[in-house]
C-alpha cells in the first residue's frame, strides 16, 4: 500500500545560551530524539526535512525567534506537513501564542506532535489536552513568580540587599551594602547643602557649579554609565532613600538593614520635613497661581484694573480678567478690551518674561558688558525657569492696550531673586524699574470667544491689519453691514438685498468685533 510522503520539520529551543558551545548540547539532544521518533514513523511516510529550525538563547514567552519565524514561513509555503518538538513548551510557553500557532497549523493542514507527550493536534481531544497542559504550565510559572516575590519580601524584612544597581555612596557586597569611600562625602554634602538651601533646584545649581558628578559604573554588558551632572529627579531620589540611614525599603514598608548608615537620623528627619513642607507649599502656590496670577496688577491704558473671574460651561472652568470700569459704568471706550482670556494672556506674559534673563537685558539692568561678563551668561544658560515663581518675584505691574503688553519689572527684586537662585554676586541696579513690551493680536474663535495670540513674525508693518487681502475685504464688508444694522436696518432686509442668508450677514458682522 502506497503512503503519502509527510515532510516533518523538527523545532528545537533553549532559553539560555549557556552550554550551546558544547559538542553535544541540549538542542542536539532534542533534535536526535525527534529524529528517532520520525524514523519510527517511516512506515507512515514520515521523513525529516533537511532544514533545521532551532532557536538557541531565546525565551519561549514570545514569538520573536528567527527559527520559529522561518518555520512559520515554510508552513505557509506548503513545505511542511508535520511539526515535531521534544516538548510542547519548546514551541511556546504562552497559551495565547500557542492558540495562534494551532490555528495556523489547522489553516495549512499541519499536524503538531510532541515526542515525549504523544499529542496530536489533528483531534479535538488532542487540542483539549494541549490547552490544559499549557494552562498548568502557565499556572506553575505564576506560582514560581509568587514564591520568588515572597522570598524577596522575606529577605528584605531581614534587612538584606536583594540586588540591582547599588545607591550612590554604597557598594554591593553579596546580600549587603558597604559604604563607598569615594562617594560617602558626596552623599553627606548633598544632604547638608539641601538643608542649607531648602530647595532642590538651588542644590542642583551648586552641584553643577562645583563640578560634582554622579558615580561612574559599568553594567554587566560592559556599557558605561554615570559621570554626569545630578538631575533634580536623582537628587529627590537620594534625599528620600532610607537606605542612607541604615534602612531597607520594600514597597511601602521600611525595615532595619544589615548595612551601616552614612547619614545621621537627625539630618534625615530634618530633610524629610523640609521636603514635605516644600511639597505642600508648592501645591498651595500652584492653586493660587491658577486662580489669580494677575490679580491687582493688570491695568488698561486709562489705569483701570482688571479683576479675575470665571465661567462654567459643560463642567469646564474658563478663567477671564474683566475690566472693572466697563463692568461698573457700562461704557466701552474704543481700544479697551472688556474681557481677556486668562490662560492665553498669562502664556503671553510668561513667554516674554523669559527674555528678562537674557544677557542683553541683564547687561542693561546691571550696567554690565553683554559679551564679556561670565556671570550673566551663566545665568542665561543654566537655569530651569519656573514661570510663576519668577513672575511673583519680579513683576510689579502689567499694562495692556490695543495690540501691546507692557510688563513692568522691579529691578531690585530681580537682583535679589537672581542672587537667591544662582548664588552669584551682582552689582547694584542702575534703574529701579525695567519694562518689557510685546505685541499681540486678537481674533475670534468659532464659538465667538476672544483669542490672544503672539504677534506673527514677518508681518507687513505697512498693513494695519497684517492679514490676507481677502480677509481684510470680508472685514470691510462686515463693517458696512454692521453700521447699517446699528443704524436701524434689520439683518433680514440686508440679507434679502444682498441675496444671501441672514446667518451669513451675522457671521460677517461678528468677525468685525475682533478688529474694529
Amino acid at each position: 500500500m502506497h503512503m503519502d510522503a509527510r515532510n516533518c520539520a523538527i523545532y528545537t529551543r533553549k532559553s539560555s545560551e549557556e552550554g550551546l558551545d558544547m559538542d553535544f548540547n541540549s538542542l542536539d539532544a532534542q533534535y536526535e530524539a525527534c529524529l528517532s521518533y520520525i524514523a519510527s514513523q517511516k512506515s507512515n511516510g514520515w521523513s525529516a526535512t533537511k532544514e533545521h529550525y532551532s532557536d538557541g538563547g531565546f525565551s519561549g514567552g514570545n514569538m520573536d525567534r528567527p527559527g520559529l519565524q522561518k518555520l512559520i514561513s515554510d508552513i505557509e509555503s506548503g513545505k511542511i506537513n508535520i511539526v515535531v518538538v521534544y516538548k510542547i513548551d519548546r514551541l511556546t510557553r504562552s497559551l495565547m501564542d500557542f492558540s495562534r500557532l494551532v490555528e495556523a497549523f489547522d489553516r495549512y493542514g499541519v499536524t503538531f506532535v510532541s515526542v515525549t507527550q504523544s499529542f496530536n493536534t489533528t483531534t479535538s481531544m488532542g487540542r483539549l489536552t494541549l490547552n490544559v497542559l499549557l494552562s498548568f504550565a502557565q499556572f506553575e510559572r505564576e506560582v514560581t513568580g509568587e514564591r520568588i516575590r515572597d522570598k524577596i519580601a522575606a529577605s528584605k524584612r531581614k534587612g538584606m540587599w536583594m540586588g540591582g544597581v547599588s545607591p550612590v555612596g554604597y557598594l554591593a557586597d553579596g546580600r549587603s551594602l558597604v559604604p563607598d569611600p569615594a562617594y560617602v562625602d558626596t552623599v553627606q554634602f548633598i544632604f547638608d547643602r539641601y538643608l542649607y538651601w531648602g530647595c532642590v533646584s538651588k542644590l542642583k545649581s551648586e552641584l553643577d557649579r562645583t563640578g560634582v558628578r554622579t558615580r561612574e559604573w559599568v553594567s554587566q554588558k560592559g556599557h558605561k554609565h554615570g559621570a554626569v551632572s545630578f538631575s533634580r529627579g536623582m537628587l529627590y531620589k537620594i534625599l528620600r532613600n532610607p537606605v542612607y540611614v541604615g534602612k531597607i525599603s520594600h514597597k511601602a514598608d521600611v525595615y532595619d538593614g544589615q548595612h551601616a548608615a552614612i547619614i545621621d537620623k537627625d539630618t534625615w528627619h530634618n530633610v524629610q520635613k523640609c521636603l514635605a513642607n516644600n511639597s505642600a507649599q508648592q501645591r498651595g502656590e500652584r492653586k493660587v497661581y491658577e486662580r489669580d496670577l494677575l490679580k491687582g496688577i493688570l491695568f488698561d491704558i486709562d489705569g483701570n484694573v482688571y479683576s479675575p473671574t470665571y465661567a462654567l460651561k459643560k463642567g469646564r472652568r474658563y478663567r477671564y480678567y474683566v475690566n472693572q470700569a466697563i463692568l461698573q459704568y457700562k461704557n466701552h471706550p474704543k481700544g479697551v478690551m472688556a474681557r481677556l482670556p486668562a490662560h492665553e494672556l498669562e502664556t503671553l506674559i510668561f513667554d516674554r518674561l523669559r527674555c528678562v534673563l537674557k544677557p542683553k537685558i541683564l547687561a542693561d539692568i546691571f550696567c554690565l558688558d553683554e559679551h564679556d561678563d561670565s556671570t550673566i551668561h551663566y545665568i542665561a544658560k543654566g537655569h530651569e525657569l519656573k514661570n510663576e515663581q519668577l513672575f511673583h518675584s519680579v513683576v510689579s505691574r502689567v499694562d495692556i492696550s490695543s495690540g501691546y503688553l507692557t510688563i513692568r519689572i522691579s529691578a531690585t527684586k530681580l537682583r535679589s531673586w537672581i542672587i537667591e537662585q544662582f548664588s552669584v554676586i551682582l552689582p547694584d541696579v542702575v534703574t529701579q524699574e525695567y519694562s518689557l513690551k510685546t505685541e499681540f493680536f486678537t481674533q475670534k474663535s468659532k464659538t465667538g470667544s476672544l483669542i490672544l495670540l503672539p504677534e506673527k513674525k514677518g508681518k507687513n508693518k505697512s498693513d494695519p491689519f497684517g492679514r490676507p487681502e481677502a480677509e481684510v475685504r470680508s472685514w470691510i464688508q462686515g463693517v458696512v453691514w454692521r453700521d447699517e444694522h446699528f443704524n436701524g436696518m434689520p439683518i433680514q432686509r440686508i440679507a434679502e438685498r444682498e441675496g444671501v442668508s441672514a446667518t451669513h450677514i451675522v457671521k460677517y458682522i461678528n468677525q468685525t468685533f475682533s478688529v474694529i
